[in-house]
């Protein structure tokens, strides 16, 4: 008898220093990006679980992006 997975997702807040141009818009799929006026920029979104969060984080260090934080949601 197999072991079923249940699969939580965990929302983020990660801010970001500056803004991503509006071409690597399509790159973040379904998190949300809101620009804020301290020239920051906060994407919100849901990860299923620590690898998956961290697979981001990789590809925004990849793509040169500062992250100015990383916050868990309830």
């Amino acid at each position: 008898m197999g072991r079923k997975r249940i699969e939580h997702r965990s929302t983020y807040r990660i801010r970001l220093k500056g803004a991503p141009s509006p071409s690597i818009s399509d790159w973040f799929g379904d998190i949300t990006v809101r620009p804020e006026e301290n020239g920051e920029t906060l994407l919100i979104g849901e990860f299923p679980d620590q690898s998956a969060l961290r697979g981001f984080l990789d590809q925004l260090w990849n793509l040169n992006f500062t992250v100015v934080s990383v916050d868990r949601g309830e």
